[in-house]
């Protein structure tokens, strides 16, 4: 069915947000395929990345949210559909808000008539459990990592909420061949999982300086939340050990979190106060100058989906040292387009990282066949074409 115009739904957190803008450019490059997009976000907090507030905006991306996230949003919902007051009463607050959530969400999917809606992240999807159910629109969800990975091991209603949702759903997107392992123990009918790995508007992430020929200080870079997953803390070891070996480096973490407090008393307890900087977040300009001026990106995460911010660095041609968690192992071909160390070990960052801040030449070159593995594997349009043959199949299924 080429050439028909979907309406498709991406339903997300906010928008365009800082932290996930592959969703930014995904919704766009549909967009530029002839669709009609409309993202409905789920938390309004101000914090949105004014690098792609006009790109949205040129692109005619609708953006809608449900309407009852603040007390204001609620009373104004309440004013424009009273006989929702009556629909979701119940003596309980929480259970009137509960059913208020739910009664909102499915007005909003059958209200819009969207061919397509597609939930960003399994953990939301789970709160749109119903309207999923009552829709008419073909139904999409994403697992990208710690949704799926993490919070059943946390949360013991998680994995009989997977079951249902995978039930549910008319197909089921997984960023790597991991994470569909991962999901397979909760899916009956694992015909729904499809694999589209994370992509890069390689336009957007390219050089613009001369890759930097470093004699002095090493400079790296790592982009991520402050969060047990990302594994700070063994990458503080491995910096530590750096600097024991007498090689002299500079560490900029982009990012905020809840264990911000845990990661500047362990890098206070290291010594590592003149060499960490914790920058906080950043708009897609500042990381791109960022990555510009980096010699190297740094993931220590002890799990990924695959971090997009890896593929982002490989396409402004950056060496990047990376464990083996979750996906990264089918990303990085190893001491080719970047090096992968092992899991939860400090001295195998440590070694890596020595190495590659010894030659300058190795850096550039991993940088360049980096790059080419994006150009070739990566990229946004191919990432799309794959969405859109799935919404144009599930349609006509």
């Amino acid at each position: 069915m080429p050439g028909k115009q979907l309406r498709i739904c991406l339903v997300t957190n906010d928008f365009p947000s800082l932290t996930e803008t592959f969703i930014t450019t995904k919704a766009v490059e549909l967009s530029k395929k002839g669709h009609k997009v409309t993202v409905v976000k789920n938390q309004d907090n101000k914090v949105l990345n004014t690098s792609h507030i006009a790109i949205v905006k040129q692109a005619g991306i609708e953006t809608i949210t449900t309407g009852s996230n603040t007390k204001k949003g609620l009373l104004q919902v309440l004013l424009k559909y009273p006989s929702l007051l009556f629909r979701c009463f119940s003596f309980s607050p929480k259970q009137f808000g509960k059913r208020l959530q739910e009664q909102l969400k499915i007005n909003l999917l059958e209200s819009q008539n969207f061919d397509i809606v597609h939930i960003e992240f399994s953990g939301l999807a789970i709160g749109y459990q119903k309207a999923l159910e009552q829709t008419n629109a073909k139904t999409v969800v994403s697992c990208r990592g710690t949704a799926e990975k993490v919070k059943p091991l946390s949360d013991p209603l998680r994995g009989k909420q997977l079951e249902k949702l995978f039930a549910t759903v008319n197909a089921i997107h997984c960023v790597s061949d991991d994470m569909a392992a991962t999901i397979k123990p909760y899916c009956i009918n694992p015909e729904k999982i499809f694999v589209n790995r994370p992509s890069i508007d390689a336009d957007i992430f390219k050089r613009t300086k001369p890759y930097p020929q470093t004699n002095g200080s090493i400079q790296i870079l790592t982009i991520g939340r402050f969060t047990f997953q990302k594994g700070y803390l063994f990458g503080f070891m491995a910096l530590q050990k750096l600097h024991e070996m007498g090689i002299s480096f500079n560490w900029t973490i982009v990012g905020d979190g809840p264990l911000k407090e845990e990661m500047l008393f362990h890098i206070h307890t290291l010594g590592l106060q003149n060499m960490v900087q914790l920058v906080g977040k950043k708009n897609r300009d500042e990381i791109l100058d960022l990555y510009n001026i980096a010699d190297v990106f740094l993931l220590t995460s002890v799990y990924e989906g695959i971090a997009n911010v890896c593929l982002e660095a490989m396409c402004m041609e950056l060496p990047v040292v990376a464990t083996r968690s979750g996906g990264m192992e089918e990303v990085i071909e190893n001491c080719v387009d970047g090096i992968l160390c092992n899991n939860y070990d400090a001295d195998s960052l440590a070694t890596a990282l020595a190495g590659i801040t010894a030659d300058a030449v190795k850096r550039k070159q991993m940088g360049i066949y980096a790059r080419q593995k994006i150009l070739n594997e990566y990229t946004i349009q191919k990432q799309a074409d794959i969405f859109e043959n799935k919404y144009l199949q599930l349609i006509t299924t």
